[in-house]
């Protein structure tokens, strides 16, 4: 594993398609990402401890590091292209994915944790946020984005679990 910085310090945030502040905006929608959220019992620090911050990953490779890299704050977003990607868990991995449409609809379409969708398969990272990349809206409306992962048999004690079969 990596464990080098996966950012550049020296950039500022300039995406083409995203504001700081649309990203706000869509983050206070979110009962987990918004200032005075949920209270959980598990909370060690109150959520305004935490800035909304963004980062414009510039390959899917940088994206990809960044996500590896792990333990991001709440808030941490990261773009790439038209897709924005932002921690719901504090030093965690459940991350709301974002679409900005050429119509200019912004749209929070899926909680991704990422670092199942790297571990899925080698090279499949790269597939995935493609196919991101193409989805239509009425597609990433209906969860209706990516190919069709075929299923995997494992084993589990003396009988089998079917994974990925829906």
């Amino acid at each position: 594993m990596d464990t080098d910085w996966p950012l550049d310090p020296d950039r500022k945030f300039e995406s083409p398609h995203f504001t700081v502040e649309e990203l706000k905006q869509k983050q206070q929608e979110n009962a987990w990402l918004r200032e005075g959220g949920p209270d959980r019992e598990d909370d060690w620090y109150p959520s305004y401890d935490y800035s909304y911050t963004a980062y414009e990953c510039l390959t899917v490779d940088e994206l990809k590091k960044a996500f590896l890299y792990g333990n991001w704050s709440i808030r941490q977003c990261f773009t790439y292209k038209n897709l924005a990607f932002i921690n719901q868990v504090n030093a965690g991995d459940e991350w709301l994915a974002l679409k900005k449409f050429e119509d200019g609809v912004l749209l929070a379409f899926e909680s991704i944790t990422m670092i199942a969708v790297i571990n899925h398969a080698q090279d499949y990272f790269s597939d995935y946020i493609e196919q991101l990349l193409n989805a239509t809206q009425a597609q990433c409306a209906k969860l209706e984005f990516t190919l069709r992962i075929p299923f995997v048999v494992e084993p589990l004690s003396d009988s089998y679990f079917l994974l990925n079969s829906s």
